[in-house]
């Protein structure tokens, strides 16, 4: 009995010292993880075909996202339902959503048509904005007053949306 003892007691160190180390390794810690701005964005102009005819419209693209649907969180959260939903004009299985008469500067009351997009394909990985005013003229073009306003207002509010957890099947 006495050497069944004496073979146990190597094993009995050896589980010992397995469940100290599992104990140890399991503990728990906090994951920090840094938050990137979305500050690859850029102006680009986008050929529309219009009864024929061929329109460029430009529209604020944002590269670093989590989704191609970013920019219809960013408007969903800030201005909540849209008013229309359309066919996309960049990938086929993604829709263009718009919103209308929104106030988007809160220095004065002009109000504003935003139409959201965005694509994610092999090649092309961005969501988009594009701008109206009440005259239907394109607000991202390079004269435009509010320009450069519009373009601070809405890259601040992409930095702030994924603060909160979101379903994008809600954009279907």
């Amino acid at each position: 009995m006495s050497s069944s003892v004496v073979s146990n007691f190597p094993m009995k160190k050896y589980i010992l010292i397995l469940s100290i180390i599992s104990i140890f390794s399991c503990s728990s810690y906090k994951d920090v993880s840094v938050k990137e701005a979305y500050t690859q964005f850029k102006i680009v102009s986008t050929p529309i075909l219009v009864e024929n005819d061929t329109i460029y419209i430009h529209e604020l693209r944002f590269y670093k996202i989590k989704s191609a649907k970013d920019g219809m969180k960013l408007m969903y959260q800030n201005f909540g339902d849209w008013n229309k939903k359309i066919k996309g004009i960049h990938q086929k299985n993604i829709n263009s959503f718009i919103w209308e008469k929104v106030n988007l500067l809160d220095e004065n009351n002009t109000l504003f048509t935003v139409v959201t997009d965005g694509a994610e394909t092999k090649t092309d990985y961005f969501a988009s904005i594009k701008i109206f005013d009440a005259a239907q003229k394109d607000c991202l073009k390079e004269k435009y007053p509010y320009k450069q306003k519009l373009i601070k207002v809405l890259t601040a509010k992409m930095n702030d949306i994924h603060k909160n957890k979101f379903d994008y099947r809600l954009f279907k």
